[in-house]
């Protein structure tokens, strides 16, 4: 029990290393668990602390899983979107970064059923990733530490637990000109995207230290990029209500599961892109599809930007705050962003940065901090990215909304 030395597989008609564990017990498993391992994220110990922290627990807490080593990019999300017998598991467990994640709520988004499944199918994470603000912005709302090694013991315990509680985690909806897209962390474009893209390089050799030296090297050349941010402030709370914890081994999460679906009032407008209809379904408010004019009641801004950040959790990591006041299961989107003419030069970049480990970037009169329901992103270079959970995105423009679709994370 343990062992690693799986057989290579052919699962949902992708090469991968997969195995069903057997286990030793006489008695049924309290659950069943679908299992992810990266073994490339942070620094590539996602394996080494499976074999040695979880795969005892698991067994000793008499839990079955059904393992994967994923073998690149996309592999996890294909698999969880393809799976037909996905409903057998109580919950998916991974061992990786935000990069994982992102991958796995997205392939759930994508099924079919994506409305009963994602809100009832929850990720439990065991950071083994350069990046962790899911887990982080988890950890912060039980009191539990964010600093190694209490963090990575505490996610095993978690993880691996008996009596775990799924904690909804809200979603936001990403829409560009190609496809849409579910987050749950942050969309950056400037400097904090370009941190996290260009610091990769160093992923293997510094892990998640990567984003001081990504901050460093911008920083000392910095640029600015122009563009057209449009965003609806914030009115209050319209068709969102809070969600309670639900038990993953436990008849709650069945209840979850049996719930019927209101098709009465589904949309019947076309679809530019695939799962158009289901976006909107979810949306907190009423806005245009990415193509279309904007309602007089937003505000738009043009100019020359060092960069724009939004959030929906608090922290983009261990060691990173950046937006203190967000709650896990939230109904609005904290929206920051630089102008090139509102700052001095290079050190008023260097001052933000270092103020994010206590949160006192907010402070600074040339970050701008907006509560919105949803906003709108135009590129207006041909350089510049855009990353969604710290993944690049195909686009040069796209629109992100305040929805009711939750996922949910072991706690």
């Amino acid at each position: 029990m343990g062992s690693l030395c799986c057989r290579p597989a052919t699962v949902h008609d992708e090469p991968t290393t997969s195995v069903i564990i057997p286990r030793s017990h006489d008695i049924d498993p309290i659950g069943h668990l679908l299992v992810f391992i990266n073994p490339n994220s942070g620094s590539g110990k996602g394996v080494k602390i499976f074999k040695k922290r979880v795969a005892s627990q698991f067994e000793k807490n008499n839990i079955s899983y059904e393992l994967i080593i994923t073998n690149g990019p996309n592999h996890a999300r294909n698999v969880v979107l393809t799976h037909a017998n996905l409903h057998k598991f109580n919950g998916i467990v991974i061992l990786s970064g935000d990069g994982l994640v992102f991958e796995v709520v997205n392939g759930l988004s994508e099924r079919s059923d994506a409305v009963k499944v994602v809100p009832s199918m929850p990720i439990g994470i065991i950071p083994s990733g350069s990046g962790n603000g899911m887990l982080s912005s988890v950890f912060v709302t039980k009191g539990w530490t964010l600093k190694n090694p209490g963090f990575l013991k505490q996610s095993v315990v978690v993880a691996t637990g008996v009596k775990p509680e799924a904690q909804p985690v809200n979603l936001l909806h990403v829409q560009t000109e190609r496809k849409n897209v579910a987050a749950f962390l942050s969309i950056g474009w400037g400097i904090m995207a370009d941190i996290d893209i260009e610091s990769e390089r160093f992923r293997s050799s510094l892990g998640s230290q990567r984003f001081v030296a990504g901050a460093i090297i911008r920083c000392l050349s910095l640029r600015s990029y122009p563009g057209r941010l449009s965003y609806k402030p914030y009115a209050g709370k319209a068709n969102f209500s809070q969600t309670p914890p639900f038990e993953v081994y436990g008849t709650s999460r069945c209840d979850m599961l049996s719930v019927e679906t209101d098709n009465s009032m589904r949309c019947e407008t076309p679809e530019r892109r695939s799962k158009d209809n289901f976006w909107r379904e979810r949306h907190l408010i009423n806005v245009p599809d990415l193509e279309d004019t904007l309602p007089d009641d937003w505000i738009s801004i043009e100019d020359e930007f060092i960069g724009v950040y939004a959030m929906s959790l608090s922290h983009i990591a261990t060691d990173g705050p950046y937006m203190p006041l967000a709650k896990l299961d939230d109904d609005r989107i904290y929206l920051t962003f630089v102008m090139k003419k509102d700052i001095k030069g290079k050190f008023d970049m260097f001052k933000m940065l270092s103020a994010i480990e206590t949160a006192k970037h907010l402070e600074l009169g040339f970050v701008k901090c907006i509560q919105v329901s949803a906003f709108r992103l135009e590129t207006l270079d041909q350089k510049s990215v855009i990353v969604v959970d710290g993944e690049v995105m195909d686009a040069r423009k796209l629109q992100v909304t305040s929805t009711n679709l939750k996922t949910a994370v072991f706690t």
